[in-house]
């Protein structure tokens, strides 16, 4: 017996922390003496195999002792000479590469084609599930079905395709499978063997290649462009199977241009070869209508395979085959042979929610949706990123966004959104099939949008491109290495910016204006009567990472830039950027002194009117330059490339002459409140010298963390009139001292540490222009009560008070005080607000929310 439990818990038959019988019932189902299960028991306890809880039974130990001998195998010699006689499988294909395992844990995964889960008509489908249970479930669920489907569905999906795609076909024609990947399995099965010519895409869906691989055909690839795949590389030689997705190419998003459609039909026709048409997300279409499908155009060599997946979802496991009519019966007796159906009830219940309208009407509102969010994603990664350009967001569920200059390659993108909580996928890890490495493979990553809010994609963006920028600013970051993998790489797909919306392509950023606060334009009272806020300084960056240049008065024009702000920048050389271009881009691509700190030694001059730039280092003037000659601008930069001699050459000294090199591409200008800054002072113990933010205006007079209030509503400084548009989330720029060059504080992360967030300071874009001045008087909102934007978290004392936090953005539920805005009156338990309730700041479920408790805590990192 103790032989026997030893062996059993050494192959894991019993796994740790198992509760053994007890010695009574142990000798009972035994037939043996109760004695003897107690001795053997014993012996198992003085081995330390098991342990005896009081009042609770005898159980396996969670870990082995270290001090106890190997539990000897009680294997079988015979059983080796066994294995090594059993046959190997014949097949031993590649496994396809699942969603990650540890999604979960991210507060926004852009995983694509997943479609969004609140939107699933859950209330139809109970009833409708009802009804069937209730009216023939018994015979349903007890007899065999038809092989090739429920009769209902299938003419139903006839009747849906006739009327979406032009495809005329008759229910017997049509077989329902488990998703695009069974009938993959089915078609490869009937016409596949080993050494049979397959051809497929390249990239392409990662499943149709492995289900070919492991048929033992022959794989070839055909590359791709912007007008899907390109006839003329079709192998010249019979094949039995042509892999496409016509409709919106996966992952390129391309769509097969009408004249490769006949040219593949002809190609097919010619080698006696199946086109199998996959029509993932044939349903889901912003812009124009579809192309005739290969289906309709040549039904008779023709397999389209079209699924439930991307317009319902996934798990119900639904998808249909359409078949030529000649191969019909083939099908379904392999159907047959496969697992005799799918299960009756899922598809009785999308047969009626077909046949009553439902699923048309569920089309259009997901369509509307979808789209929402689609132009959310491009908005914010325009907001984050510059000039963006994506392909096939004319359909379906994910976007392909080719990198711009300045970032790193995908992989290293995916790896820091991955630390960052942010799942974003390089075509790697996007269950993407790759025959040739490209521009494509390296700087390209496909983005899933459509199981997230517009408030999870902006957020989600805003920490990706966080994350990026915390690598930049990493003093241990290889800026050569960064961009090793930009030069000269020729794009696969060309921009496919003819279906953006028209506010798309006019505007640098985009995102839904935030509801703006009344503004009377008068003066304020402020409680208390004190006195309104004021600007104490203003300062511009003529020259992107250089000297602060402070002023008394400027002149703003709305919608527009801080006048002569960053129009200049130094380009780092072999950094990807078009010199003769310049345009925006992120700060890797440029040399400045919170990156190289050896810059902080020179201080620089720019008359913004002469462009006569001076360089002074210890008094001593190192060069008055006119920036308007070629040969001035050489000499500078060869003094920057001494100051900072690590470069491999001399940096690039560019003009922006429409634009600006700000570390955000949108026309923003940034605000500090010198109460909250030395709020910090106060509670660290430290010096902060406010010019390590590199802000336009610096306002003196408001409360510690006041500006966070601002956000949403307007304010109004000297003549101008500004909207406040967000908070500033801070880099690791302000680490370094603007005064000594050196790296001495971790503000980023001391402000996380502290508050929840890294957040300080707001941007503000100008709604009206005029002339601003020292001293102006700074006309706020009116106040509205105490909103938790404006709270720093630690400065906070709610003992007693119960608290959540949200794991996506740090927000704070406090039940004391409820949330107004949503009608969630004070004293309400946070147990009973609703489970579909969302955080009103990044709109994560309500299970990301965990309790808090708040500490006064003096940040480790400074």
């Amino acid at each position: 017996m103790v032989d026997q439990i030893r062996e059993a818990i050494r192959c894991a038959r019993l796994v740790p922390g198992t509760r053994l019988p007890s010695s009574r019932r142990l000798s009972e189902q035994l037939a043996i003496s109760r004695n003897t299960v107690v001795r053997a028991y014993d012996l198992l306890l003085m081995e330390g195999i098991v342990e005896s809880r009081p009042a609770s039974g005898i159980y396996v130990v969670e870990q082995s002792p270290r001090n106890s001998a190997a539990i000897p195998s009680m294997a079988d010699p015979r059983d080796y000479v066994l294995q090594s006689r059993m046959p190997m499988p014949l097949r031993q294909g590649r496994a396809q590469t699942l969603p990650p395992v540890l999604r979960n844990r991210l507060l926004y995964d852009f995983f694509p084609g997943r479609p969004g889960a609140e939107l699933f008509p859950l209330k139809t489908w109970r009833r409708l599930l009802q009804r069937n249970l209730s009216h023939g479930g018994g015979a349903g669920l007890t007899q065999y079905g038809d092989p090739a489907g429920f009769p209902a569905l299938r003419t139903a999906i006839a009747n849906h395709l006739a009327v979406a795609r032009g495809i005329v076909a008759d229910p017997s024609r049509i077989v329902i499978v488990s998703g695009i990947q069974e009938g993959l399995t089915l078609a490869a099965r009937l016409y596949l063997a080993r050494g049979a010519l397959s051809v497929v895409e390249d990239p392409c869906y990662q499943g149709a290649a492995l289900v070919f691989e492991a048929a033992g055909a022959e794989v070839v690839s055909v590359a791709v462009d912007q007008d899907g795949l390109i006839p003329d590389y079709l192998p010249q030689r019979p094949a039995s199977l042509l892999y496409l997705t016509p409709s919106h190419q996966y992952p390129t998003g391309a769509t097969l241009s009408a004249e490769r459609r006949s040219e593949v039909i002809a190609w097919a026709r010619r080698y006696g070869c199946y086109i199998i048409e996959d029509d993932y997300d044939c349903d889901i279409r912003y812009h124009g209508s579809h192309l005739p499908p290969l289906a309709a155009l040549a039904p008779d060599c023709t397999i389209h395979i079209g699924t439930f997946s991307k317009s319902l979802g996934a798990g119900l496991r639904l998808g249909y085959m359409v078949v030529p009519e000649n191969i019909a019966e083939a099908v379904c007796n392999e159907k047959r042979l496969l697992n005799n159906g799918n299960p009756w009830l899922e598809q009785a219940t999308l047969a009626d929610f077909m046949h009553s309208g439902g699923y048309a009407t569920h089309l259009l509102r997901v369509r509307s949706h979808y789209k929402h969010n689609r132009d959310c994603l491009v908005g914010a990664l325009q907001r984050n990123f510059g000039d963006v350009l994506v392909d096939g967001e004319s359909s379906g569920l994910h976007v392909l966004w080719h990198l711009p200059p300045g970032i790193p390659d995908a992989v290293t993108v995916e790896a820091l959104a991955l630390r960052a909580r942010v799942g974003v996928y390089s075509l790697s890890s996007a269950r993407v099939h790759l025959q040739r490495q490209t521009a494509l493979t390296s700087r390209a990553i496909i983005l899933g949008y459509a199981a997230l809010s517009p408030k999870q994609i902006e957020k989600g963006v805003a920490r990706l491109s966080d994350a990026i920028d915390d690598a930049i600013d990493d003093p241990a970051t290889d800026m050569t290495a960064l961009f090793s993998d930009q030069f000269a790489l020729p794009r696969v797909l060309s921009p496919a910016k003819h279906h953006l919306a028209p506010r798309l392509r006019q505007q640098p950023a985009l995102r839904n204006p935030p509801s703006r606060r009344a503004f009377s334009g008068k003066i304020v009272a402020r409680q208390g009567g004190a006195p309104m806020p004021v600007l104490k300084n203003i300062y511009r960056y003529p020259i992107k990472g250089l000297s602060a240049q402070p002023l008394l008065r400027v002149e703003l024009q709305a919608k527009k830039p801080f006048p002569h702000d960053r129009v200049f920048a130094l380009v780092r050389p072999g950094a990807p950027f078009d010199t003769s271009h310049p345009k925006w881009g992120k700060k890797g691509l440029f040399v400045m002194l919170m990156l190289e700190e050896a810059l902080a030694r020179v201080h620089t001059t720019l008359d913004v009117e002469t462009l006569q730039l001076t360089i002074t280092q210890d008094n001593h003037q190192l060069i008055v330059a006119d920036l308007n000659d070629e040969q001035a601008r050489a000499r500078v930069e060869e003094i920057v490339w001494q100051l900072v001699p690590a470069l491999r050459s001399a940096p690039t000294l560019v003009r922006s002459h429409d634009g600006h090199f700000m570390d955000k591409p949108d026309n923003v200008i940034s605000l500090i409140n010198l109460a909250t800054v030395r709020s910090l002072e106060e509670q660290w113990g430290i010096k902060i010298d406010p010019l390590r933010f590199r802000a336009n205006f610096y306002i003196d007079g408001a409360r510690p963390w006041e500006e966070f209030d601002w956000v949403g509503g307007d304010i109004r400084i000297g003549e101008g009139l500004f909207r406040v548009d967000r908070r500033n989330g801070r880099c690791g720029a302000t680490n370094v001292n603007p005064e000594t060059g050196r790296r001495d504080l971790d503000l980023p992360g001391s402000l996380r540490a502290a508050f929840g967030h890294k957040e300080l300071g707001i941007y503000l874009v100008a709604r009206e222009g005029g002339s601003v001045s020292v001293g102006d008087s700074v006309a706020t909102p009116v106040p509205s009560g105490a909103s938790h934007m404006a709270r720093p978290l630690a400065g906070m004392r709610r003992s007693g008070r119960q608290l959540f936090m949200c794991g996506g953005c740090y927000f704070i539920y406090d039940q004391s005080t409820g949330i107004p805005d949503q009608s969630i009156p004070s004293g309400t338990p946070f147990a009973a607000i609703p489970a579909t309730w969302r955080c009103p700041d990044c709109g994560t479920d309500k299970s990301t929310f965990r309790p808090h408790v708040e500490t006064s805590r003096t940040p480790a990192a400074i």
